[in-house]
Parts: structure tokens; C-alpha cells; sequence
């Protein structure tokens, strides 16, 4: 049985530390020029561009054709983008509507994998011989991006902070030269969170929320600040998250609190709006038997709401597409809050 991988369900430890500053400076610019080596049997003299990631300069293809994404995001841009990778990270067999909008599932269903993007099979890429990869190097191991490297040239990429997931789509996009498509795509994203802050612009503004979740046992509980992965979409319509609590931030900005225990579920009194995971229905059914959770104000009104479904969003499509989902919570909210 294949494992559902998504940023919010991998293993946590070390590896989630964020690179927020470099990824939130990376902006790529390309320039033609002529390459006088070789990358893993490639013909010398090939076109090439010089680009920019989070790591400094790297040159790529001028016209990729193999391209293998080892990262959970790049993927779903290049569709979106009109360009097929070669291999991925595993998951995109798997039609759950939570991991991803059902036309990535669609479009790479049965494309090469390479492993998981925290668990990655280097033999599996070299397999594809790639001529550009794509990597999420906090997810990598040890030893793993200099062994990538010397099978194709390496897209280095990373986004923690507010917006930072907007600057990795349109690194992505300029890489495999559709900057001016990649930018076309963020316009519309942009436009369209713009008209939900202002039709929901007094319900954003005097209300907070707390985006949580539950942990792998349903024992303990967890929230999303803002500029982490899991709450792009808010972050994009200018959300009010509330503050953490004493004990519960790990004092790494854009991270998932500590895992908490139910008996200090208490803590979600300073949300207006409590926000829980796509399809967790069934830990807020088990809530509703803890006293000190109906006693939470946002309880009390009625302001418990689902968040949309494949939250992690990896594209400007996806993301536009998330949005119209949000739309629909956040009348929900107007309606019980009054605005």
C-alpha cells in the first residue's frame, strides 16, 4: 500500500527547519549561453541558462525535456505549466482529493517514481536520466543533493514565511523558461484573494482564527501559524491568526506549535474561529465530549469550520482553485459571526 505523503503527514523532526530569508530573496534570472562540459552523458555545446535558486547560480538546459521532481510541490506547477516531469516522488497514484486536485492525480498517475521526497531512491532518479531536477533540499539526507548533482543540475528550492510558496512557484516556472505564464497564473490568484478580502473584509478583520489539527494518535493537538505550508489560502485573504500561547511555540518561525495534550485543549479560548483539517470530522465528533472544548468561545458560536481540502498548495491553479473553496467557508462564518 502506498503511503500518503503530503508536508503535513511526514515525519517531523530536524529536517522541517525552514530557510525562510533565502527562499523568501530567491528570484531566478536566466541568461543564454553555451555550456563547454557535460552533465551525466549530455552532449557538450548544448544551450544552456544560468539561473538563480535559493543556492546561488546553477545552470540549466534552455529547453529541459527530462526533468524529475524529488520535492512534493514543483510537480503540480509544472503541470500547470504545460510540462510533464519524467519522475516524481510517490503519491500521485493516490486520487484522495486531500492530497491534491484530482487532475494532478490524473496527469501523473502513472509517471516514474523516484521514492519519497523525505525518503529519496538517487538510484531511481539517475534511472530516468534527467537533464534538470527539482529538490526541496530541507528534505534531503545527507550526502543526497551532492549525488544529485553529479546526475543533472539541481533546482534548488525551499519556502517558509508568508507569500514564500509564491516566489517557489515562479522559480519554477522561469526555470523551465514559462516566467511570463508563471506570472500570468499569479495575477489571476492575486485578483481572486483580493475580491475575498474585500466582500469578507470586516469578518477578516475583527475576528481571529487558529488553524489545528490533531496528531498521528488523535491524543494530542497542534495549530498552523501563519506563512506555514498548510495555510497558504488564509495567508492570501490577510486571516488574523491568533497568537501562541505560553508552551506552545518550538521558537522556529513558520512551524507547527508543540504537539499539546487534549487536556490543554483550553488554550483555543483566544480563537474567535477554530479551523480544523479536511476530513477530521471524526476528532471533533471525539471533542465534543471534552467539556473545556465546548466551553471555547468559537464552540459556543457555532464558528467550527472545516478547512478547504488539499490545503498544501503547490501552484497559483491550485491555489485560485482553493480559494473558491474558501470562499464558501468564509460565508459560512459571515453568516454566524454577523459581520
Amino acid at each position: 500500500m502506498t503511503r500518503r505523503t503530503t508536508p503535513a503527514s511526514r515525519p517531523r523532526g530536524p529536517r522541517l527547519l525552514a530557510k525562510a530569508a533565502a527562499s523568501a530573496a530567491a528570484v531566478l534570472t536566466m541568461s543564454a549561453c553555451s555550456s563547454g562540459g557535460t552533465e551525466s552523458g549530455k552532449s557538450s555545446g548544448a544551450q544552456t541558462r544560468t539561473v538563480t535558486d535559493i543556492a546561488g547560480k546553477v545552470e540549466v538546459p534552455a529547453k529541459p525535456e527530462r526533468i524529475v521532481s524529488v520535492d512534493f510541490y514543483s510537480p503540480a506547477a509544472l503541470v500547470d505549466l504545460g510540462v510533464k516531469p519524467i519522475g516524481v516522488v510517490e503519491g500521485f497514484a493516490d486520487d484522495d482529493p486531500n492530497l491534491r486536485p484530482l487532475r494532478y492525480h490524473e496527469a501523473l498517475k502513472k509517471t516514474a517514481t523516484v521514492g519519497t521526497y523525505y525518503e529519496l531512491n538517487v538510484e531511481a532518479v539517475a534511472k530516468q536520466d534527467p537533464d534538470m531536477i527539482f529538490a526541496e533540499t530541507r528534505f534531503l539526507r545527507k550526502g543526497e543533493l551532492e549525488r544529485l548533482q553529479s546526475i543533472a543540475p539541481v533546482v534548488q528550492l525551499d519556502a517558509s514565511g508568508v507569500g514564500a510558496w509564491e516566489d517557489r512557484t515562479l522559480m519554477i516556472a522561469a526555470a523551465v523558461g514559462k516566467a511570463e505564464e508563471g506570472k500570468r497564473q499569479q495575477t489571476v490568484f492575486k485578483k481572486r484573494a483580493d475580491e475575498l478580502k474585500t466582500k469578507y473584509a470586516d469578518v477578516l478583520k475583527k475576528n481571529t482564527i487558529a488553524v489545528f489539527a490533531h496528531g498521528q494518535d488523535q491524543s494530542t493537538w497542534g495549530t498552523y501559524p501563519a506563512g506555514h505550508f498548510y495555510v497558504p489560502v488564509w495567508d492570501a485573504v490577510g486571516a488574523k491568526f491568533r497568537p501562541f500561547t505560553e508552551g506552545e511555540h518550538k521558537g522556529e518561525p513558520g512551524t507547527v506549535s508543540q504537539w499539546l495534550s487534549l487536556e490543554q485543549i483550553g488554550k483555543l479560548s483566544d480563537a474567535d474561529i477554530l479551523v480544523h483539517g479536511y476530513g477530521l470530522d471524526g476528532f471533533v465528533t471525539k471533542l465534543s465530549k471534552n467539556k473545556v472544548w465546548n466551553n471555547l468561545p468559537a464552540v459556543k458560536n457555532g464558528l467550527v469550520v472545516e478547512n478547504t481540502p488539499a490545503a498544501v498548495v503547490s501552484s497559483f491553479v491550485w491555489g485560485t482553485e482553493s480559494l473558491d473553496h474558501l470562499d464558501g467557508i468564509l460565508a459560512k462564518i459571515d453568516a454566524k459571526a454577523g459581520s
